[in-house]
């Protein structure tokens, strides 16, 4: 009686630490693929269209 009431608690421990590693690991994924989608939106510089002052002005183009 006593080492079915062992065994039972082994394998709920057993049960408790797989669900917890489980658990982990698609916490890991999930944030590494939202680091992913992040920095890829960020790949690109924000302003495109950028030019130095100094090249605007040999231009002509300020006023």
């Amino acid at each position: 009686m006593q080492r079915d009431l062992n065994r039972l608690k082994q394998r709920k421990s057993r049960r408790h630490k797989a669900i917890g590693l489980f658990i982990l690991c698609v916490l890991v994924a999930l944030v590494m693929v939202m680091m992913r989608t992040c920095s890829d939106q960020f790949a690109e510089p924000y302003n495109t269209n950028y030019q130095p002052m100094d090249t605007m002005r040999k231009q002509g183009n300020g006023s």
